[in-house]
């Protein structure tokens, strides 16, 4: 997994060079280090429990012991099945699975069952209403977004085609239950998609946007951390600021600033 994969920024960024660089000087990396860093690669400011991650990242990178096992993420996530969600707490798994069921019986490619709450079927109905009839180009975006929705990311790749339905290809793959805004960013795609035409950009809340209010809090959590950054670079001969930690908080704050969109540099440690 390339460290930086969570955002979006130049390889031949100089920060990111220069954060790089200074992880060489420490190697080889404990585990731990190793750990946190996966950690952190794993961020995404557009999820409904980033304050949660945030928190534990940070006191994984305070005490160099993660909080968490990277390999545990998702795990609770609907592409995993029905059993997987009964142990998800927020609900967010069984009413993703939910939405998968309503997508596939418009599809046709599931049973109706006798059992369904009247819930359940409401959203069904209101799901059929959004889409409409079928057509060809319905059934392959509707099918794009069962793939998305599942992890399944070859079927994701083949079922694009890049062509005049391409921004709403582009939305489809951009949604998640995890994501903060769920389940209305679904509702305004399948109304789309039932339309044939894009949700409006000033509406579309998919995987990597943020609001108001997430930006603020990340914006604050990025200056913390900067101001953190300048104190260690004062006291750097100091034995009581371990290397590593300034190298995770740096990758930290660098992930947070490329996430919000700052301008402010990182502050790094000079030779």
């Amino acid at each position: 997994m390339n460290v930086w994969s969570n955002i979006v920024c130049s390889e031949s960024d100089p920060e990111i060079l220069a954060i790089n660089a200074f992880e060489k000087k420490l190697e080889p990396l404990p585990e731990n280090a190793k750990t946190i860093r996966e950690l952190i690669t794993r961020f995404e400011g557009c999820h409904f429990k980033y304050q949660r991650h945030l928190k534990l990242i940070t006191s994984s990178i305070d005490n160099l012991s993660p909080r968490v096992k990277p390999s545990g993420i998702g795990q609770y996530h609907c592409h995993n099945g029905y059993d997987a969600s009964k142990n998800d707490t927020t609900g967010r798994s069984s009413l993703g699975l939910q939405y998968l069921d309503a997508l596939k019986l418009w599809l046709g490619n599931a049973q109706r069952s006798a059992t369904k709450s009247a819930s359940t079927e409401a959203l069904i109905e209101q799901v059929h209403k959004w889409l409409g009839e079928k057509s060809q180009d319905k059934q392959r975006l509707v099918k794009l977004l069962v793939a998305r929705l599942t992890w399944d990311w070859k079927s994701c790749e083949t079922l694009q085609e890049s062509g005049a339905l391409k921004d709403l290809e582009l939305q489809a793959i951009r949604m998640d239950i995890c994501h903060h805004n769920f389940p209305k960013n679904i509702h305004l795609v399948l109304d789309a998609i039932g339309r044939q035409k894009p949700v409006s950009e000033d509406k579309f809340e998919g995987c990597g946007t943020y609001n108001d209010s997430i930006k603020a809090f990340l914006k604050r959590e990025f200056f913390e951390l900067n101001d953190w950054l300048k104190m260690s670079q004062r006291s750097k001969t100091s034995q009581s600021t371990p290397l590593i930690r300034v190298w995770l908080n740096a990758s930290l704050a660098k992930t947070i600033k490329e996430i919000i969109g700052c301008s402010e540099p990182v502050a790094l440690l000079k030779d």
